[in-house]
């Protein structure tokens, strides 16, 4: 029974984080897209995300099915509450993804349709600044981080993960307090783009939050290990 229940158990945790891989894969995409000009990739990354939802019940009844099968009890239920919990913050990360490269399709559609010689859309040219690529780079890493500390089993080496993600997070809040400063600069200057700057601004500050999430992964893994109160 113990060695079924330990199969049944490590299939879920891969499970969880390949539902993670994908988010880490769209964002690399929308990175990609973003930078090159390329809807491909955007279209590429919502693709990927189409089925979050789907994808997160499934996880969540599989981890009901094991429940049921083995009644897991202490330390094994807590492994099993910490991943229904992880899976449902990937899934949150995925739904900010997939709105960001939405906004992101809609603001290069409205600038392809622009006549010769005006201005590039000013909603996306601050997402082209040496702030916005160190933006989203700790925004990569954070995540890859926290895919990290799903399947982590060593107490010193989640530590580990927990300070790096700790230092992500930071540099993410100073990067978004700059790009939002210059998106509200943006929308003074040009008043008539308002509502799409308005809409890129509520996004990034969303895609904030990914770090935020990935702090949150850290503190489940580390509930699932330790055991303890756990503060989300």
């Amino acid at each position: 029974m113990l060695k079924k229940y330990e199969e049944a158990l490590n299939k879920i945790v891969e499970e969880v984080y390949a539902f993670g891989e994908l988010d880490e894969k769209a964002l690399q995409l929308i990175v990609e897209g973003l930078q090159k000009q390329d809807a491909t990739k955007l279209e590429e990354a919502r693709r990927l995300l189409k089925g979050n939802h789907k994808a997160n019940a499934k996880i969540d009844m599989n981890i009901v099915t094991t429940l049921a099968l083995y009644a897991p009890e202490a330390s094994d239920l807590r492994r099993v509450v910490a991943l229904i919990k992880i899976a449902s913050e990937l899934s949150r990360i995925g739904d900010y993804l997939k709105a960001h490269a939405k906004n992101l399709l809609k603001q290069m559609a409205g600038s392809d349709e622009e006549e010769e010689g005006e201005e590039s859309d000013h909603a996306i040219r601050p997402l082209l600044t040496d702030t916005a690529r160190a933006f989203y780079q700790s925004t990569e890493t954070a995540l890859h981080l926290a895919l990290e500390a799903i399947k982590e089993t060593d107490p010193d080496r989640l530590d580990n993960i927990s300070r790096r993600i700790s230092v992500e997070e930071s540099k993410c809040d100073d990067f978004i307090s700059i790009l939002e400063k210059n998106m509200v600069s943006n929308i003074c200057a040009h008043p008539d783009e308002a509502e799409e700057l308005v809409d890129e601004l509520h996004i990034l500050r969303k895609l904030e939050r990914i770090s935020d999430r990935s702090i949150n992964i850290v503190k489940l893994a580390r509930y699932a290990l330790e055991g303890g109160k756990l503060k989300l």
